[in-house]
């Protein structure tokens, strides 16, 4: 037993030494690892923001129609501390911080001292040509980094704000920027959203148009065209500001193609400052915005009336020398007295009682009929989101309170965009086109991967009696409610509108009034369909007194700004075929196109 003891402590004290030599050893190399990985780190770190692959812009652009930049994404840097891993005094850091990150040494050095924490922001949204100099300041101060972040930016401000609109780190938000999302994010991006999806077990559309696979979005180029997206706005601005209006819209539409050139809504915003707005001006209320629409609806039964031969513009009504009363005891007033008045004088007039005349040779069923014809119930399918239905309650439950409120616009709920597009029916020969603003998709070469074109949804009335109705609407601006909507050089077929606004419960009306008018011109070969409303104005009575004069403002401008740059070619559009139209049925074969740019 002497023996063994000895050699069983030397046994012992080996294995420890064996123990304590490889533990020294998996020391050392862990040590060699991490110095090894952190410089091969921060030499991939220094080729990365060398690397021109940085100054990738990744979600696409968003352009007008003569490819003039709406919206695009710029790298901005964000600074960041580590301070508990920070070595140098925060008081010296501060002084060598502030002058680059314009921040308050004090407000710095409170951060840098929160030894607590492993990551604090000492400033985001810097600009991008700083990157060298905090660069700089890395090497020397430790525990201070950066990230490259892309910033969303709008060079042309509040123009087009509620279209373009927002979105938000989820993916949710309004406008272009959230309907053509999954077209603007990058191909890793859309991959990323399509995995997230996948893990929701949600469906998400993936595109797949084009053959690029790198970290460029594709561009949206928009049918709005600056220029008359501009004057659409400032004359709504002013418009609303002199009438004491707290909202409005105008929209101007491209007569034979449906296309979008403006979409104006106030109040708005400027896009560079979303989260400093209010959330009224970024309603589009061109869409967004349902309203009794008032006397412009009397296009429809005019309209249907002559389609379905029951009348002709000569036919005559008696209107009660101005004072009508239902079988349900209600009594119908016009604001003038008047006698026997053909169906062109009852629409030039603007005569209640005697569209209800009409509407009663019409039938009720016919009306309903030619309603939803001109796409009114039911979103007219413009690529933008949160698009208002309208409401058709009144004329669907037919009644004598219905007969004295639907044929004069009231007791139903359109949009403004509805109702221009209902307008450009007459405008178009009778057909009724689907309204657009959204022209092409490109990716980043410039290749267009996919291209709008017209389509045609059905045809509402034939084309004489499209004819006929222009004439009378040119008789409305010419000798009728409209005369304050004249555009010198042009004819232009139009309608005035004044509604009353209905209670929030729906229980009555309030006295307040929704003032339009909306019309088309060149009358015997039309360019342009334009609408104008104001909500709530003051200081006259007649829309034609309030809305006429807006409508001739933006028409004016922009008859003359097609005409100086030979907008719709030399021919000024004189044949009606200058873009293919496809049917509605076919219009998912016409969609993608191979082609240049602008």
């Amino acid at each position: 037993m002497k023996n063994n003891l000895p050699l069983s402590v030397r046994r012992l004290v080996f294995v420890l030494i064996v123990l304590q030599v490889g533990f020294l050893l998996l020391v050392g190399k862990l040590f060699n690892v991490q110095i090894a990985n952190n410089t091969e780190h921060q030499e991939i770190t220094e080729r990365t923001w060398h690397s021109p692959r940085t100054a990738t812009i990744k979600r696409g652009k968003i352009l007008d129609r003569h490819g003039n930049i709406l919206a695009l994404s710029r790298h901005s840097l964000s600074v960041y501390a580590d301070p508990k891993y920070m070595k140098t005094d925060p008081i010296k850091a501060a002084e060598r911080l502030s002058p680059v990150l314009g921040v308050a040494e004090s407000e710095l050095i409170t951060q840098l001292r929160r030894k607590d924490k492993r990551f604090v922001w000492l400033k985001k949204d810097l600009d991008y040509e700083l990157l060298d100099e905090i660069r700089s300041i890395e090497r020397d101060i430790r525990g201070i980094k950066h990230r490259v972040e892309q910033k969303r930016t709008y060079p042309k401000g509040p123009l087009a704000a509620q279209v373009i609109g927002h979105i938000n780190d989820e993916n949710m938000g309004e406008g272009i920027e959230y309907h053509y999302n999954n077209y603007l994010l990058s191909a890793k991006e859309r991959k990323a959203a399509q995995r997230a999806a996948d893990a929701r077990n949600e469906p998400i559309k993936l595109l797949t148009h084009g053959k690029s696979i790198d970290d460029y979005g594709y561009s949206v180029v928009l049918t709005l065209d600056e220029y008359i997206q501009d004057v659409a706005e400032k004359e709504l601005a002013a418009a609303c500001k002199q009438w004491n209006a707290p909202r409005g819209t105008v929209i101007v539409m491209a007569s034979q193609t449906a296309e979008i050139l403006a979409l104006a809504s106030y109040p708005t915003y400027n896009l560079n400052a979303y989260t400093d707005s209010s959330e009224e001006a970024k309603r589009n209320f061109g869409v967004w915005f349902a309203y009794e629409p008032g006397s412009i609806f009397k296009i429809v039964p005019s309209s249907a009336v002559l389609n379905e031969r029951v009348m002709t513009p000569e036919s005559t009504v008696f209107c009660e020398n101005g004072r009508y009363r239902l079988s349900n005891g209600r009594v119908i007033r016009d604001v003038s007295a008047k006698g026997i008045l053909t169906l062109e004088q009852v629409i030039q007039k603007s005569s209640n009682i005697g569209m209800i005349k009409v509407v009663k040779q019409l039938g009720h069923e016919n009306l309903a009929t030619y309603i939803e014809m001109y796409g009114f119930g039911k979103p007219t399918g413009v690529d933008l989101p949160y698009e208002h239905s309208g409401r058709l309650d009144a004329a669907k439950d037919w009644d004598t309170h219905s007969l004295g409120s639907v044929p004069f616009g009231q007791g139903i709920m359109v949009t403004p965009l509805q109702m221009v597009n209902a307008l450009n029916v007459i405008a178009n020969g009778g057909t009724l086109l689907h309204p657009h603003i959204t022209r092409e998709i490109r990716d980043s070469n410039g290749t267009v991967i996919k291209k709008i074109y017209p389509i045609k949804v059905r045809q509402v009335l034939h084309p004489q009696v499209a004819k006929q109705m222009t004439d009378i609407l040119v008789g409305v601006v010419e000798g009728g409610s409209g005369r304050r909507a004249r555009v010198e050089g042009y004819r232009v077929a139009g309608k005035t509108g004044t509604a009353q606004k209905a209670e929030p419960d729906g229980k009555g009306y309030a006295g307040k009034e929704i003032m339009s008018f909306m019309g088309f011109l060149p009358a015997e070969n039309p360019m342009v369909s334009i609408i104008v409303m104001l909500d709530e104005p003051t200081g006259a009575r007649f829309s034609g007194q309030i809305a006429g004069p807006l409508f001739q403002k933006v028409a004016a401008q922009t008859m003359q700004y097609l005409k100086q740059t030979e907008f719709f070619g030399p021919q000024q559009q004189k044949s009606p075929e200058f873009a293919p139209v496809a049917t509605e049925e076919t219009s998912t074969q016409r969609l993608t196109a191979e082609g240049g740019g602008l």
